[in-house]
């Protein structure tokens, strides 16, 4: 007597064609957010010798202290903290700046009117353009770099060299949520960045 399999052929293949359907849906969702950070990582830190300057993009944790901890260690002459707000005091935003010289906090700049990643880049050419700077360092949180990196080299100059300080988000309860989440929503943010950056 022969006995027939009690799954029906094509319900297996409409299974089959369910479960592609739903691992294709989360490539789609998930591998062109991870393309920048995972191209970004091939970005060279600080050069060997001092830049000229130092720009901080404020808005996220710890970015001006080691944008503060790289300057004062020489890796470049100048600093900028760009977005700090409007007429906002050195001391309130580096208090480590009441501990050094009067010559080298007169070298930290703080510029208040960008408030977004776009603005900041044009606040950084401005400063390019007068002083002439051939090489700055861009200090910004990790999950930040393809974005920013993406708009300044789109920005300033061609033949201004540009590296970066990735900066680390701090540990605790729910952190890996948190650098998942950052990281796919500004992974997006990348693509929709450089689809405007082409009509610019």
């Amino acid at each position: 007597m022969k006995i027939q399999s009690p799954l029906n052929p094509g319900s297996r293949r409409r299974g089959g064609r369910f479960f592609r359907g739903i691992l294709s849906l989360l490539l789609l969702l998930f591998v062109p957010p991870a393309i920048p950070h995972l191209i970004t990582l091939r970005d060279p830190g600080p050069p060997p010798r001092p830049a000229d300057a130092i720009f901080v993009l404020t808005g996220g944790e710890g970015r001006i202290q080691e944008g503060f901890r790289a300057w004062s260690g020489g890796a470049a002459r100048e600093l900028y903290i760009l977005g700090a707000g409007r007429r906002v005091p050195v001391a309130r935003i580096v208090p480590e700046g009441l501990r050094i010289p009067a010559e080298a906090l007169s070298r930290v700049h703080v510029e208040g009117w960008s408030e977004n990643t776009l603005e900041n880049a044009f606040a950084a050419k401005s400063a390019v353009g007068e002083r002439r700077y051939s090489s700055v360092i861009l200090v910004t949180s990790d999950y930040h770099i393809p974005r920013a990196v993406l708009v300044f080299r789109k920005v300033l100059p061609g033949d201004v060299s540009l590296s970066t300080i990735r900066v680390r988000p701090e540990g605790g309860a729910g952190a890996s949520w948190r650098w998942a989440r950052r990281h796919f929503i500004e992974g997006w943010k990348y693509w929709g960045y450089r689809i405007l950056l082409r009509w610019e």
